[in-house]
């Protein structure tokens, strides 16, 4: 088998209160999938400080004795057009593997769209990039920006323009799968795994602020996790072409705007179309998800 060699840019939180587990969950997916290769981790601030990511990301590997790099970059949106190490990892890594590393971009997009400015070869040199972010209807985030385009509108239109072919997984399309309390009970159940175990204690405080203080009743949804499922099978996934631009400033910097839907990939007018999935084969995303999660 092939496998498709990743690099992904993140902000985890896992296990830290009140902040999102989806980075943590993405990663061990990944990890947990035969179809990819994880060849690194660049750290973003975003959920946590960028330092605070880094150990996090390493506590998450260690669980798995995974020796894979895990690089510091960003720690605010002013960092934009900084060299970082993360950032130099980055440019170094595609420059020596030209069209042969995905980007998974799952934090704000301070250390991707830094490399692209400093590295005019960068974008190109990637054999694709998916990006979890935006939304088109999602309550108060449509207007206000999506959490990760929010924090650096300049990146995000930085990014979101690059003349490449991209994939945007929107808070719309991962809103459709629900990470629900009877999936906390099969890691609860599955206690002779050091992963079960780890999700469960880190899962449930996370899963029940949710359902209590945001009136997700239901659970909550794993936004990066999505986007990671992409890479594993695109199957599971529609394809759209469309093109829009974002805002760079002020309160509602990171909102998409001059969204157009196109009648196909091809381009025209120098456009080159984003692909903007809609809908997700559920039921199947979360087989995929849990089963392999169980088995790590």
């Amino acid at each position: 088998m092939n496998k498709k060699r990743i690099i992904v840019d993140a902000d985890p939180a896992t296990g830290v209160p009140f902040k999102d587990v989806d980075d943590g969950l993405a990663i061990l997916l990944l990890l947990a999938s035969p179809e990819i290769s994880l060849e690194g981790l660049t750290i973003n601030f975003g959920n946590v400080n960028a330092t605070l990511g880094c150990k996090i990301a390493k506590d998450v590997l260690a669980i798995l004795g995974e020796k894979i790099p895990v690089v510091q970059g960003a720690e605010k949106r002013d960092d934009l057009g900084k060299s970082n190490p993360a950032v130099d990892f980055l440019i170094e890594t595609v420059r020596n593997n030209p069209g042969e590393i995905t980007l998974l971009a799952i934090a704000p997009l301070t250390n991707v769209a830094t490399a692209m400015m400093l590295d005019d070869s960068f974008a190109k040199n990637l054999k694709d990039l998916v990006v979890m972010g935006g939304a088109l209807k999602f309550k108060g985030f449509s207007y206000f920006g999506e959490f990760n385009f929010h924090l650096g509108g300049m990146a995000t239109s930085t990014v979101i323009s690059a003349p490449i072919p991209k994939t945007v997984i929107t808070m719309d399309l991962c809103s459709q799968a629900v990470f629900r309390q009877g999936h906390l009970a099969q890691f609860k159940e599955n206690a002779g795994s050091a992963v079960s175990r780890y999700l469960a204690l880190n899962i449930e405080p996370w899963l029940n602020l949710n359902r209590k203080i945001f009136f997700r009743k239901k659970g909550f949804f794993p936004w990066d996790v999505v986007a990671a499922a992409y890479l594993i099978d695109e199957t599971l996934f529609d394809k759209n072409p469309v093109t829009f631009s974002v805002r760079t400033e002020g309160s509602r910097s990171g909102s998409i705007f001059a969204f157009r839907n196109l009648a196909d990939f091809a381009g025209a007018d120098n456009v080159v179309p984003i692909n903007m999935p809609r809908t997700l084969k559920v039921d199947k995303f979360m087989e995929i998800f849990i089963n392999r999660l169980l088995k790590l």
